[in-house]
């Protein structure tokens, strides 16, 4: 299938340090942008019915407005208000993966959600998602990748040739595009302040990354290979910063948060266990 082979999915370090007084935001500017928000929202809805065409959402009504209520509580921290954000579960135990395209909607694997031992860890994949929306990196990478016209005939449809090789080119990539390390940094930094904002533990992106360390580990020590979960997991850290060095980063970074509120907030083991993986066995 098309977006079995796909690797969108980034997984999580930290954000803007929270003492109690304001945050950092989304630094933006930083790389040319062409897009409106119109225009990437317009761009966004193509792309995801070409998502839609090839995966199978998960038949089940109670994970998918589980997944979603945890995903509006997240993006309900974000600055960026002037997107529509959704989130859909997608029947896939193959691909552990998660993405968000432009114009805020987010996608979940099942076999993402089978691979977090709670709730915050999931959390933590879905906040960096959306971190990347708050910061606008869709419309800076389309930007970068393909010329104005182009993404206009995509929005537009003026030339359906050259709007269908856009969106072929997209789709084989597993509309996964590809961020460079400073937006991967710094969705990592959004992504944490929106999880802690949310009521999370922080912690839970290191234990997820050490997780992630551990199964490479396992399987192999990053070396390609056929298996699909595998070779998903592969892919992402190699458009990644190493993942030793999110985990020395995320390790400095949590200790910023005071240890007081850091203990207070929960990982909703319990929670998830009901509403996920009891579900999804």
């Amino acid at each position: 299938m098309l977006m079995r082979h796909m690797v969108g999915f980034a997984l999580v370090v930290f954000s803007c340090v929270m003492l109690g007084t304001g945050c950092i935001t989304p630094t933006g500017g930083e790389q040319p942008n062409m897009l409106s928000t119109d225009e990437e929202i317009q761009i966004g809805r193509k792309m995801a019915e070409e998502v839609e065409k090839e995966e199978k959402r998960l038949d089940n009504p109670g994970v998918q407005a589980y997944v979603r209520g945890m995903g509006e509580r997240i993006a309900a921290q974000s600055p960026r208000k002037d997107v529509p954000y959704e989130f859909t579960v997608i029947d896939n135990d193959e691909v552990i993966n998660a993405f968000a395209l432009p114009g805020g909607h987010m996608y979940v694997y099942t076999g993402l959600m089978k691979m977090c031992d709670n709730e915050a860890q999931l959390a933590s994949v879905m906040a960096h998602e959306i971190a990347h929306v708050a910061a606008k990196h869709h419309g800076e990478t389309l930007t970068r990748q393909y010329r104005y016209e182009a993404l206009m005939n995509l929005v537009l449809g003026t030339d359906r040739t050259q709007a269908q090789q856009v969106l072929s080119q997209l789709a084989g990539a597993g509309f996964a595009l590809t961020f460079s390390r400073a937006q991967e940094t710094e969705a990592d930094r959004l992504g944490m302040d929106f999880l802690f904002r949310a009521g999370y533990k922080p912690e839970a992106m290191v234990d997820f990354m050490r997780k992630l360390a551990q199964y490479e580990a396992e399987q192999g020590g990053g070396q390609q290979t056929s298996r699909p979960i595998l070779s998903a997991v592969m892919r992402l850290t190699a458009s990644h910063p190493a993942t030793t060095d999110r985990i020395t980063n995320l390790d400095a970074l949590v200790q910023t948060y005071p240890l007081e509120l850091r203990n207070q907030s929960p990982t909703y083991f319990e929670r998830y266990k009901k509403n996920a993986l009891d579900v999804l066995q």
